[in-house]
């Protein structure tokens, strides 16, 4: 089921082609959709490594 569930080649495409956060937030909520708003565990940490790949700007460091 943890198969099914990740993400396609297509939608690690889509993800990547992206340009904004905005455009990034749009394809993850269809990705939801298409998965009848079911978003597991493992999918939403395969999305955040793809994310974190994207937008590295965008990670919080810890300084203590």
């Amino acid at each position: 089921m943890s198969e099914k569930m990740s993400l396609t080649r297509e939608e690690k495409r889509e993800l990547n082609s992206v340009s904004s956060e905005k455009e990034w937030y749009e394809i993850c909520d269809k990705i939801k959709i298409k998965r009848s708003g079911q978003y597991p565990p493992h999918l939403s940490r395969e999305i955040l490594h793809l994310y974190q790949q994207k937008f590295p700007e965008k990670l919080i460091v810890d300084e203590n």
